[in-house]
């Protein structure tokens, strides 16, 4: 499945693509960022730092020109990329940048295209390196050549295309599959799990070892999602995490519970946790454990769906028009529709301003949305 590659890939110094020094005039590319790139004084000279041995315009002009008239780029994209890879104006046009431009369109089965130009911003590498080329190809076939899931890929791992295959990524690769990860794991993976693969292969070695004494078993899609909620986080966070559900009494064999039904709510940053847990508990009258067990519940948007959905149902229960002890869960996750036709649809002759609390609620104009602030 793995593409090999026979060179070892590196990232040239910024040097390796500029011209020499020798000739170049003081401040000669702090000028030229300024008139030519419209950077502001202030952000030219502290770009020109790293392409400092840059002496002619020839070169610079050349990259942008192709940039603009060939990858679509407006001025204000040019500056984003020329701001985030200053080497990007160092590069032989004719060498580098059009047969890697090439490649992309060709990986990605269109010309010049906002998904085109998004990819190229987020890793512009794909221009610059000699070595994007066989990596982008590697990556592609990693994927199933599908050109969906390659784009998707490098939208959620900037940078992905400036890791080495044979000396970083091949060994990644290699834990994954010791720990029983197909080749569409792995691809799922790329996909799903946002920054996954800048773990280095201990540290995915030992998220792989957790995951699977939480209960997440070899060869299980569950294990695959797990590894995707937590890519990103380091182990210390992800302890640190579930400290803040054992302030809510939770054990660890409810937290261990949770991660298994949904092993997204371990992303939730605290703030966001302690707001949703005060309005369940406090507001709609759950206990810990209920949520506990229902971890999904701490998913869902307080603003856009907790909040405006326990409004419905208290104005109903209110008017003896639903039972006092309907259930909190099997009201939250009803989709959109469904909730509107269950709940607001039928009671509007008994309830005229119903379907406008619940708008309203959406919107963030209640009470409720204030008294949950902590």
């Amino acid at each position: 499945m793995m593409l090999s590659l026979r060179k070892n890939l590196h990232f040239p110094p910024y040097s390796h693509f500029c011209l020499s020094s020798a000739a170049a005039e003081p401040n000669f590319i702090t000028k030229y960022l300024v008139e030519s790139c419209r950077f502001s004084p202030q952000r030219a000279a502290a770009v020109s730092t790293r392409i400092s041995h840059l002496a002619s315009p020839d070169r610079p002009d050349s990259v942008r020109h192709f940039l603009k008239h060939h990858v679509g780029f407006d001025d204000a994209e040019v500056r984003t990329l020329v701001s985030r890879y200053p080497p990007i104006l160092c590069v032989d046009v004719d060498a580098t940048v059009r047969p890697n431009f090439a490649a992309v369109t060709k990986a990605l089965g269109e010309t010049s295209s906002p998904h085109v130009r998004k990819m190229v911003l987020s890793n512009p590498g794909l221009l610059l390196l000699r070595s994007a080329v066989p990596r982008l190809e590697f990556w592609k076939s990693l994927l199933g050549g599908d050109a969906d899931r390659l784009r998707t890929a490098f939208a959620k791992n900037m940078g992905l295309i400036n890791y080495d295959v044979d000396a970083g990524i091949a060994s990644k690769i290699a834990v994954l599959k010791r720990h029983g990860l197909s080749d569409a794991d792995v691809a799922t993976l790329v996909v799903r799990g946002q920054s996954f693969f800048r773990r280095s292969a201990a540290s995915m070695g030992s998220l792989l070892t957790m995951a699977q004494e939480l209960g997440f078993p070899r060869g299980s899609p569950m294990l695959v999602l797990s590894l995707s909620c937590f890519s990103g986080i380091s182990t210390e966070t992800l302890k640190a995490r579930m400290e803040i559900y054992r302030s809510f009494g939770w054990s660890q064999e409810l937290i261990d519970s949770a991660l298994l039904k949904f092993p997204f709510f371990i992303r939730l940053k605290e703030e966001n946790v302690r707001r949703k847990m005060k309005f369940l508990v406090g507001r709609a009258g759950c206990t810990s454990e209920y949520v506990a067990r229902r971890p999904v519940l701490l998913g869902y948007s307080l603003e856009k769906r907790l909040i405006p959905r326990h409004l419905v149902l208290e104005i109903l229960k209110s008017e003896e028009l639903i039972e006092r002890d309907r259930d909190l869960y099997g009201v939250m996750v009803r989709s959109t529709h469904n909730f509107v036709r269950n709940f607001i649809t039928p009671h509007e002759d008994r309830v005229p301003t119903l379907l406008g609390a619940y708008t309203a609620a959406c919107a963030g104009k209640t009470q409720d949305s204030a008294s949950v602030d902590i």
